[in-house]
């Protein structure tokens, strides 16, 4: 029940891996650092950690399109392919203000539940994977999702209907984790590390 967090004050095209925080559950930093850690994002990220013993890694953003979809009444729907790698997995949690309260630790991990994506309403996206590759495959999924649906809203209200049919066979396809596990780990997650050591190989410092 120790994890990794980043340093509150660094640019994160700044942050290498021994720069990372050690941290246990109750906001204690276990390892030296001349940064303390975000409030929030240790509220955020010590409420998975804490329950998910699957949880290597939590991903959590604030992007543009993330927080737009996040902020619509209908959330994230299954317009396309891409939207439907996730809406079968995919919990929401109610915003509560900036999350500095610990209360909301327990909330979030019921919202959450044994999903892996969430839409943490009118705030952001967040995944959860046994790996960074599993959390950083599934956030540029929900990520690419959200940009989607909201191009598709430029165009009018009415998106064309996908049929429940192909929903429910996508659905059945992508819900079993050991083989999302392995497509992260062996297929997406390589080649994104020979291309980071190609453009920032300081990453590993």
């Amino acid at each position: 029940h120790h994890f990794l967090i980043n340093p509150y004050g660094l640019m994160f095209d700044e942050i290498t891996a021994s720069s990372l925080v050690k941290v246990d559950l109750d906001g204690n930093q276990l390892s030296q650092s001349d940064y303390s850690i975000n409030p929030a994002g240790f509220t955020i990220h010590s409420a998975i950690h804490e329950v998910r013993e699957d949880a290597g890694c939590v991903l959590h953003l604030h992007t543009i399109d993330g927080t737009a979809v996040s902020s619509g009444p209908e959330g994230l729907l299954p317009l396309n392919q891409t939207a439907q790698l996730v809406t079968h997995d995919l919990a929401y949690h109610d915003y509560e203000g900036i999350a500095l309260d610990h209360d909301e630790r327990p909330r979030l991990q019921r919202d959450l539940g044994t999903k892996n994506h969430m839409l943490l309403r009118n705030h952001g996206t967040l995944t959860v994977g046994r790996s960074v590759a599993s959390a950083f495959e599934r956030m540029y999924h929900l990520e690419r999702a959200c940009s989607m649906q909201v191009a598709t809203r430029t165009l009018g209200p009415i998106a064309y209907p996908v049929d429940q049919l192909a929903i429910d066979k996508n659905t059945e396809l992508l819900s079993n984790p050991d083989r999302a596990e392995l497509r992260s780990t062996q297929l997406v997650w390589p080649p994104l590390l020979r291309k980071l050591d190609r453009v920032n190989p300081g990453y590993r410092d």
